[in-house]
């Protein structure tokens, strides 16, 4: 059942101090010989605290790696834990619930609600939880990214930099043991990127939380504890301190690394 703590060799772990695991995950689009693979057999675990990239060309599975390590796709084979609770079971309610309480979303276009003011959209995961409510926190949260004078105003009254401020207040309004962000500086420019950027790392590094953020642009990495790079639905390697040169390098030759190695996790799965 969905979110049973389970002591099952080679899957629980480090309970406390893992925030995402995932155990030879798949996942297939389409049928018979159209059949698309976008995950083979990924493993991968991150701990409590880090903000960990996830890169690799167009096609790598990326998104498809992020959709089902947030329960946003059921993945159809292997094992995907939050902090020691296994989210690959259950009904779609289970896991409805299961993502409101753990996980936290950041997207490229935001997602806000148009009618909502600042405020509103920042409470409204916890509305849709039925969570208790504290505005004096939710206003704390605003005003360390920055929004603690645009609390009255609607999304259109904001700048592109401003929304993905608010996107990131409603992600870390819930407490989520991990958030995961899409992109999430591809639609701003340089300074509202970098500025969103550093509220990420201030997200794991002052509030402790887990970001997981898939990209295309090595600055954006660079930004990272860590970087993930896939390639064909497998893992391709696997970057600590990144730097903007590093990263574009490896990028350059993961085709290479993918070929020479054996498809084994260079996380330690």
């Amino acid at each position: 059942m969905l979110g049973n703590k389970r002591d099952r060799a080679g899957v629980s772990g480090r309970q406390t101090d893992e925030a995402l695991r995932l155990v030879k995950v798949s996942k297939s689009y389409g049928e018979g010989e159209s059949a698309v693979r976008a995950l083979d057999g990924v493993s991968l675990s991150l701990a409590r605290g880090t903000f960990t990239a996830v890169m690799g060309p167009s096609g790598s599975g990326k998104t498809t790696l992020l959709q089902c390590a947030a329960g946003l796709e059921r993945p159809d084979s292997g094992i995907v834990m939050v902090a020691g609770e296994e989210m690959s079971q259950g009904s779609e309610a289970q896991l409805t619930k299961f993502r409101r309480r753990r996980i936290g979303f950041v997207f490229q276009q935001y997602n806000l609600l148009p009618t909502l003011t600042v405020a509103q959209n920042t409470i409204l995961p916890l509305k849709l939880a039925g969570r208790r409510i504290d505005k004096a926190k939710a206003r704390a949260v605003l005003e360390q990214v920055g929004l603690g004078g645009r609390l009255r105003h609607r999304p259109d009254e904001l700048s592109g930099g401003q929304r993905q401020r608010v996107a990131i207040a409603r992600a870390l309004v819930t407490e989520p043991t991990v958030v995961f962000a899409d992109e999430p500086t591809g639609a701003l420019d340089i300074r509202s990127a970098r500025d969103v950027l550093r509220l990420l790392q201030e997200a794991v590094r002052v509030h402790g939380r887990t970001v997981v953020m898939v990209t295309h642009d090595p600055v954006a990495a660079s930004y990272a504890d860590s970087v993930v790079f896939l390639a064909d639905g497998r893992i391709a390697g696997h970057m600590e301190r990144p730097t903007v040169d590093a990263v574009a390098e490896r990028l350059a030759h993961l085709g290479d690394e993918l070929n020479g190695s054996d498809h084994a996790s260079p996380l330690g799965v």
